[in-house]
């Protein structure tokens, strides 16, 4: 039998991969039956999802999860904005050799990626340079709320199609982070962060409500 914690990490995992897509059910019964454990437990795990931001309960005490808005897209990136910008100038001032080593390895792995044939790779890489720039910040405010904002941008990618529009954008902008990153130019740095997650909101928001931007 599994412990409630990894029970949490494999539901958490099924939502943000997308195998539990936007709008699907979880039901409490049904996943103590499936973990042979007691619904107690799994309703503190459902809960839990909540607060993460990835699942909502609906009315009938059933859950689901979570659907992004449009609106919604738009506070995520505001948020992220303001977030990843100020801890990409805190990496930028607080980072050592071994951090301008680290980056400089992923912007060559970025550098190489064809997004056309392994896009993925582009959302694994970005992934890594944003978790590295937020954790070499350093502060522990910044990086409770990119955690969780992280968390629901997933949710984002998950009712989209696989855009490779997107991907290429961002391979390019991480590039360009990277490089006033190892100049040691804060401002800049915090600048590219910041037009980075304004572009990829604009694109996403595209890809979601297309006639909007006709």
């Amino acid at each position: 039998m599994k412990n409630k914690n990894t029970i949490y990490k494999e539901l958490k995992k099924d939502i943000m991969s997308g195998k539990l897509l936007p709008g699907s059910n979880l039901v409490e019964r049904e996943i103590s039956d499936k973990y042979s454990i007691s619904r107690t437990p799994i309703r503190e795990i459902l809960w839990q999802l909540i607060s993460d931001g990835l699942l909502e309960q609906e009315h009938s005490n059933g859950y689901r999860v979570r659907k992004i808005s449009l609106e919604e897209i738009f506070n995520i990136f505001q948020c992220r904005e303001a977030i990843e910008g100020m801890a990409t100038r805190l990496a930028c001032l607080k980072g050592n050799d071994k951090f301008f080593s680290k980056i400089d390895e992923i912007g060559k792995e970025i550098k190489k990626i064809d997004i056309e044939k392994n896009s993925w790779e582009g959302v694994l890489f970005g992934r890594k340079l944003h978790d590295l720039i937020i954790t070499t910040a350093n502060n522990p405010f910044l990086l409770q709320f990119y955690y969780k904002l992280r968390n629901i941008t997933a949710l984002t990618r998950n009712i989209t199609e696989k855009s490779v529009i997107i991907e290429k954008k961002s391979q390019e902008s991480h590039l360009v982070i990277i490089n006033s990153l190892k100049e040691k130019d804060e401002e800049k740095s915090e600048n590219y962060m910041r037009e980075h997650l304004r572009i990829t909101c604009r694109l996403m928001a595209t890809h979601f409500y297309p006639s909007l931007f006709e």
